[in-house]
């Protein structure tokens, strides 16, 4: 019976926010509360699903649940996700119409020049940040299982208690190559030219290479929602060609996940379907199980963890016992007592609970909040007209959303910090704002 109602659970607070981004939306198939289903389906519903027919997939499984542990994670999940879908409709008002906003977004990826410049720096950054990492790691560039090395160790210099460096200052700076492919992108689809698709292309393979070298297969998600927002940002629609397109890229993503997952795990590692199914990925409800039934009130953090980012710019170069700003270390080593080394994903809901226990209910409207301002903002045909906001939305925040819901809130701020930074230099040499008149699209010229 209790598999029955978690199902159904699932089902709901995965409908409920495609629901209302249907109706409330500003964005099509991506906008905060599309990116909440799909998170919520693939960790929530799918997962119940899988579960009730094979148990011992469950990744909480291996911690003892006690009776009951199963529902009550899924009754804080289900409301957890509904009131982010409350606090979104609170911060919802009446927008200008689409139109105005598609208009300013093409005539500032109109206005990208010149183009072949900002595509050569991002190659070149892109592999000098390949080669950088590779010589903080020790490695040679045609050293043999170089790949496969990569992604089997995601940190260097561990300290005894299992905290390393990522690199994630060098790797920062691969948010130039990602910029250059959606400003690319976003020309190419207005106005196509052989040489704007050989570019595209070029900046795809690199940021695929980019996957490959960080060992992180959610790169290769993150291309194709920045290939998606973009689309939808310029007024696209989606038909036959675009529908098989689409099948053929998700195929191919899910053809180098499993790549990838081979060269971490080997022929000893578990399929790709079954590392998802039983992980914490996405919304994911077995750490809503592990936190409901395993944190005590003296472990809670009372919103310590939100606060990390401060001291997260401090590179482990110069303070080599930084502790962790990834929330996922602490759970693990603190919450679940593994004291190896890595960290469990925490998800949103994971964190608000581990800093106030089911009073981190409270956390989830103030998501949804920020998350229709932020949208908001970002989509508002002013904005995109005058600052180009609107290609802010794939690079920095869809990864906030991502973070908000599957990771932690401090590491994602360092990273945003710096990331921002960089754009905004992109944005002042590359980008011709557009002079606003009026609302109307007409009226809009280059300054």
């Amino acid at each position: 019976m209790a598999d029955v109602l978690i199902i159904a659970l699932a089902a709901l607070c995965t409908l409920l926010p495609f629901w209302i981004a249907a109706r409330q939306g500003l964005l099509a198939w991506v906008s905060p509360l599309h990116l909440l289903g799909y998170f919520c389906g693939l960790g929530f519903l799918a997962k119940a699903l899988a579960y009730a027919i094979a148990p011992d997939l469950a990744f909480y499984a291996s911690f003892d649940p006690a009776p009951g542990a199963a529902l009550a994670g899924a009754i804080y999940l289900g409301g957890f996700v509904a009131l982010i879908c409350a606090g979104y409709l609170l911060a919802c008002k009446p927008q200008q119409p689409p139109a105005a906003r598609i208009m300013a977004a093409r005539g500032i990826a109109l206005g990208v020049q010149p183009m072949g410049a900002l595509v050569g720096l991002a190659l070149v950054v892109s592999l000098v940040t390949v080669l950088l990492i590779l010589r903080a790691r020790g490695l040679g560039l045609g050293e043999a299982g170089l790949i496969a090395g990569l992604n089997r160790t995601k940190q260097i210099n561990v300290n005894a208690d299992g905290i390393g460096a990522t690199l994630a200052g060098i790797k920062t700076l691969f948010v130039i190559p990602k910029c250059a492919f959606v400003l690319c992108l976003a020309q190419m689809i207005v106005q196509p030219t052989p040489p704007r698709v050989m570019m595209t292309l070029a900046l795809a393979g690199a940021l695929v290479g980019i996957a490959l070298v960080s060992g992180d297969r959610f790169e290769l998600v993150e291309l194709a929602i920045y290939a998606l927002a973009t689309y939808a940002l310029l007024g696209g629609r989606l038909g036959w060609r675009q529908g098989l397109l689409g099948l053929a890229c998700a195929w191919l993503i899910v053809m180098l996940s499993a790549y990838m997952t081979e060269l971490r795990l080997g022929g000893q590692g578990a399929s790709l379907l079954r590392q998802i199914i039983g992980s914490t990925y996405f919304l994911d409800i077995n750490v809503a199980v592990m936190v409901t039934g395993h944190v005590e009130t003296a472990q809670m953090l009372l919103g310590q963890s939100y606060g990390w980012w401060v001291f997260g710019w401090v590179p482990r170069d110069i303070w080599p016992d930084k502790p962790a700003i990834d929330l996922g270390v602490y759970f693990k080593r603190e919450i679940m007592g593994l004291a190896t080394g890595g960290a469990f994903n925490v998800t949103g809901p994971g964190e608000a609970f581990i800093n106030f226990g089911w009073a981190g209910l409270a956390v989830a409207p103030v998501l949804g909040w920020a998350f229709r301002l932020g949208e908001a903002y970002l989509l508002n045909a002013r904005h995109i007209a005058q600052r180009g906001t609107a290609f802010l939305y794939p690079l920095l925040f869809y990864p906030f959303v991502q973070a908000c819901l599957q990771s932690s809130f401090s590491a994602f701020i360092v990273g945003a910090g710096a990331q921002l930074m960089l754009i905004m230099v992109i944005g002042a040499v590359f980008l011709r704002p557009l002079r606003w008149r009026a609302v109307s699209s007409k009226r809009m010229s280059y300054a």
